[in-house]
């Protein structure tokens, strides 16, 4: 059995064991099938309906403890089934989050770079395929103790003087830093 068919199986027995009475909740129209509806669960539990309705249909990923909590005191759920309930929401949001990032490729290796105020640049990688989100991920970095770490920190010195500062000059592209002010001679002026 499924974790979706096993979430939906659990709600709904659940629901269906407890009268609208026990609830402490006034019996009105005809029930098709016994025990509560999912609007009285969702109104006991204290989240919407269409809430509800998703998480009985076996989708629990996201669910925090606090709804999982309600949710167990709405349904008069005992430590053992409370126990299974917290279960099945860790396995169902774990398979969620991991199909939502789903890694296929994870390459490891090193690349080199001509960078043109630094020079040449050594640097490891690690690539990560997310194929779900249909991305990759790509960190580098320098070996520690390198002359490639300590290009890389020049050209992270460097870069800072590319910041504007108080009073900069609009017109600066910010590639570069800008020339400083030309001085004239008073009499030029």
């Amino acid at each position: 059995m499924d974790s979706r068919t096993e979430i939906r199986e659990f709600l709904t027995s659940r629901r269906a064991r407890i009268s609208p009475q026990q609830a402490g909740l006034p019996s009105y129209g005809t029930r098709r099938v016994p025990g509560l509806r999912r609007v009285e669960v969702a109104q006991l539990a204290g989240i919407s309906v269409e809430y509800y309705s998703r998480l009985e249909r076996g989708d629990l990923s996201g669910v925090s403890d606090s709804v999982l909590d309600t949710l167990a005191r709405a349904l008069r759920l005992d430590d053992e089934e409370r126990t299974h309930l917290e279960d099945l929401a860790r396995s169902d949001d774990f398979r969620a989050r991991w199909a939502r990032h789903d890694v296929r490729q994870h390459h490891i290796g090193t690349k080199p770079f001509r960078h043109p105020v630094v020079g040449d640049l050594h640097l490891t990688y690690e690539a990560l395929d997310l194929t779900a989100d249909n991305l990759t991920l790509v960190a580098y970095g320098a070996e520690p103790g390198s002359d490639s770490e300590d290009r890389l920190r020049l050209l992270a010195s460097w870069a800072s003087t590319l910041a504007p500062a108080p009073g900069h000059d609009p017109g600066h592209d910010g590639r570069r830093p800008p020339a400083p002010p030309v001085s004239r001679p008073l009499d030029a002026c």
